[in-house]
């Protein structure tokens, strides 16, 4: 199973479900950051609890759309280089279509490698500000259960 989240994932932890799921404040780029960010947690919780299925996230790489346009506008520009839309979707067709043995499930792809999850500071090195906790991700998947009937 692949999960196609995002480099907007970095922007954030997985916050409680309140904050996740405001109806009276609303910022769509901590939306967006929320829900890429639950998609790696859901890839990782999966892994551990269904290990005959494989389970990965992928970021296909800053991508020229119309979504980039909306949320960036003039600053896009700093995004650059951009992919177009076949760079983007190449690797996730090669994640869906390579044999399983050449995945590590749980991980976050990036153009056919694992990539980290977690960065933070100047230069971008590993940082724990987006790390969840097991009891937090815990509470994510009991609130997800809810949310769908479960």
């Amino acid at each position: 199973v692949v999960f196609v989240s995002s480099g907007g994932m970095y922007n954030s932890k997985f916050p409680k479900w309140d904050v996740a799921t405001s109806q009276t404040s609303y910022d769509g780029n901590l939306a967006y950051s929320y829900a890429k960010r639950g998609q790696v947690l859901l890839a990782e919780r999966w892994t551990r609890d269904r290990p005959d299925v494989g389970w990965v996230s992928c970021h296909p790489g800053w991508t020229n759309t119309p979504a980039v346009d909306l949320a960036y506008g003039e600053n896009k520009k700093y995004l650059e280089p951009m992919r177009s839309i076949w760079e983007g979707a190449e690797g996730i067709t090669w994640l869906m279509s390579t044999n399983i043995n050449n995945l590590k499930s749980g991980e976050f792809y990036l153009d056919r490698y694992p990539q980290r999850k977690h960065i933070a500071g100047v230069f971008m090195t590993d940082g724990s500000f987006t790390k969840n906790t097991e009891a937090e991700v815990d509470g994510m998947m009991e609130q997800l259960k809810q949310a769908a009937g479960l």
